[in-house]
């Protein structure tokens, strides 16, 4: 059965980078949108749900997008992928909780992220990270209220 749910969870992660990288290719006309619901994913597991069956999840996805999606070598998704599920996993457990850490915590995840775009061109790149790091925090917040909300103990 854990093999089940894991096969799940990695097909359901597939088709997570499958969706995004098809709603960027639309919103691609824009230099300052971007949607990015793995990065999402990724900060959700490593605050929640980071545990060794997780690892395996990440290891499959990020090899997912090296091959169909991305021109690098096979593998630096996956370790990219870790290395933000490990340090924000270990930042959040070390420093107390709070809207102003989380919300930076999402930032230097975004940071992670995307830092091979925001090497070439370091003037403006704070910029574009910033617009792009605001709305994928909010969905972040709505997804994790919408997940964490307990429907069985609710008073109607």
């Amino acid at each position: 059965m854990i093999y089940l749910k894991n096969s799940f969870i990695v097909l359901l992660t597939f088709f997570l980078i499958f969706a995004e990288v098809t709603v960027n290719t639309f919103l691609s006309m824009s230099n300052y949108l971007e949607f990015l619901p793995l990065l999402c994913y990724i900060f959700y597991v490593s605050f929640y749900f980071f545990r060794r069956s997780s690892v395996l999840v990440i290891i499959f996805s990020g090899s997912y997008f090296d091959l169909f999606f991305s021109e690098n070598f096979l593998g630096y998704t996956s370790i990219k992928l870790l290395v933000i599920c490990m340090l924000i996993h270990f930042l959040h457990i070390r420093l107390s909780g709070g809207v102003v850490v989380e919300s930076l915590l999402f930032f230097l995840a975004t940071l992670l992220y995307k830092f091979e775009v925001l090497l070439p061109s370091f003037n403006t790149s704070f910029i574009y990270l910033f617009v792009i790091c605001l709305p994928n925090y909010f969905l972040f917040k709505i997804l994790t209220s919408t997940l964490r909300r307990d429907v069985l103990s609710t008073k109607i």
